[in-house]
């Protein structure tokens, strides 16, 4: 039976269907009414087959569904009862009924919101999540479209959390039919954009903290209106990219983000749990400080960013090079001040740098006239010369770039320590002319098999050449073939603006691994915007346990 010829009858002799609300991958949402006492509810109908069968699965799924119907906040959906409808053998769950719409249906109506929005959606959802963990209930399938916006008998709109139980019978359905799974990704993986690396990975043991990544997904979506890795179109990439890449900055989608929020998101989103927020209460706490009249949301807050609010460009969240095969240690920086209790050495001092500039500017300046860029000299060169440069610092150590290589450790310990020289002679390197500059690039390895790398391009809207041939960018990337140690010419241009850089094919990708296209902004410096904060008020600060940078 199709689960939309439910309309006009009776389930479990007791629920009259009176019309579908929505449809989905495991079933159908229903309006109906409890026949004997002729209240109105939400049933939402379980009728993917596979699932059904399996009586154990089901059980637990309803016993995990009525605990998070019973935990007491008005942030998760109640609820009411649970079942399997005799003439179709289908299991169902009864909610209360509620007017809205869920966040997915918000971001296709409006679009990325303000950041103050985002955060008052996000926090909400917050306090529901805090309270189904204390419960011991993980909920596993964090998406926009379980996160409902129900409206009141005023224009007031609380965040209620959905669907408690459903991804974990699916994921148990999973590990029970194997491999044989793989292939049925609406049945093994539910949602795999907003999916944690450890859910990606398999692992068993997931707890809360898969949850706090998800909603950190929900964040950087509901600020850009795409999620991380919105570009990836098969399932195998999308897993290795979570599992393997960090998402690409938030603000390279909204560049009206500021700072400290940013750092809320990609706090949510390390990919090692012991980085991440440790709980939803955690992440709550990181958002109090950003918000300007607390978490309540009315409905005529919910609105499309204006053009004036998206041309808005905030300072950036200081982001750590990428790593890669050519990369080397951070200079070291000496100790200033003993960092609070319950930060790192890093959080304290990438925090300590962002206040000061939030404060001085208001985090967001005013949209300038964009003037043509000259085009830069590509700066790997100069990277690899100091590398070189510090090797020569190191006692004479010899390093083959592509090749490996054994170094002296006696004359290792008594050499200066490389990331001071790094530090020397690339600030050497950077103040010559670029005609002196030597170019040592890697050595190609005649034996060694070609290999396509995908490199970011930032305008995607950009014109790429690599090599003097125009490539077409796909999705924000472009591939460049070679073997490993080749170096290619890519010339980013867009209007008057243009950049060169020069790209190395290596085994773990391209290096440098993106592009961007800055044109410079004229006019002498543009006044701080007054919509980063409220009137007469002070930028709000990075709260407390915000990591300021990328790992």
């Amino acid at each position: 039976m199709d689960a939309k010829n439910l309309v006009g009858t009776t389930l479990d002799s007791r629920y009259e269907i009176s019309r579908i609300i929505g449809q989905g991958g495991m079933g159908a949402v229903y309006e109906a009414q409890h026949s004997g006492t002729g209240r109105r509810v939400a049933v939402k109908v379980i009728s993917t087959g596979d699932l059904t069968k399996d009586a154990a699965l089901v059980g637990r799924f309803q016993r995990e569904a009525k605990a998070a119907g019973a935990v007491d906040t008005q942030h998760i959906c109640q609820v009411i009862d649970t079942g399997t409808d005799a003439g179709t053998g289908w299991p169902y769950m009864v909610m209360e009924y509620m007017v809205g719409e869920d966040v997915q249906q918000l971001l296709r109506r409006v679009g990325p919101l303000a950041s103050d929005i985002a955060l008052r959606i996000v926090a909400q959802s917050c306090v529901g999540l805090q309270k189904a963990h204390d419960a011991g209930v993980v909920h596993r399938d964090i998406k926009p479209a379980n996160l409902f916006l129900a409206k009141n008998d005023s224009s007031a709109v609380v965040v209620k959390l959905l669907d408690f139980g459903i991804a974990k019978v699916k994921m148990e359905h999973a590990s029970e039919v194997g491999d044989a799974g793989l292939t049925r990704t609406g049945t093994m993986l539910g949602s795999p954009l907003y999916m944690s690396p450890e859910q990606a990975r398999g692992v068993k043991t997931i707890d809360h903290r898969a949850d706090v990544w998800s909603l950190g997904v929900v964040l950087y979506e509901l600020l850009t209106g795409r999620t991380p890795f919105h570009h990836i179109e098969a399932l195998g990439e999308l897993i290795i990219a979570i599992c393997s890449e960090p998402p690409r900055p938030v603000q390279d989608f909204a560049s009206w983000v500021t700072p400290d929020v940013a750092a809320v998101v990609h706090k949510a989103l390390k990919a090692n749990v012991a980085d991440r927020f440790q709980s939803a209460a955690e992440m709550l706490e990181a958002i109090k400080p950003l918000l300007q009249g607390g978490m309540s949301l009315e409905e005529g807050q919910l609105v499309s960013l204006s053009e004036t609010h998206k041309q808005m460009v905030a300072k950036r969240l200081t982001m750590p090079p990428p790593p890669g095969p050519m990369s080397m240690p951070p200079p070291q920086v000496a100790a200033q001040s003993v960092p609070p209790p319950g930060w790192t050495s890093q959080e304290a001092s990438s925090s300590s740098g962002l206040t000061q500039e939030a404060s001085t500017t208001g985090g967001v300046s005013a949209p300038t006239e964009r003037r043509p860029q000259a085009p830069q000299k590509s700066n790997v060169t100069m990277i690899v010369a100091g590398a070189a440069l510090s090797v020569a610092v190191l006692g004479g150590i010899g390093l083959k770039l592509m090749g490996g290589g054994t170094a002296d450790s006696s004359n290792a310990a008594n050499a200066t320590p490389p990331a001071t020289a790094l530090a020397t002679n690339t600030a050497a390197a950077t103040s010559a002319p670029a005609t002196a500059t030597p170019t040592i690039a890697p050595v190609p390895d005649p034996n060694a098999e070609t290999r396509t790398v995908k490199l970011v391009i930032i305008p995607d809207e950009a014109e790429v050449k690599v090599d003097g041939t125009v490539v077409k960018v796909k999705k924000g990337t472009v591939e460049i073939t070679g073997k490993p140690g080749t170096v290619h010419k890519v010339t980013l241009t867009m209007g008057k603006d243009t950049i060169e850089e020069e790209v190395v094919v290596t085994d773990s990708g391209a290096l440098p691994p993106k592009l961007e296209l800055e044109p410079k902004k004229g006019g002498g410096g543009a006044k701080p915007a007054t919509t980063g904060a409220a009137p007469g008020t002070a930028a709000p600060t990075t709260p407390k346990g915000i990591d300021t940078s990328f790992q």
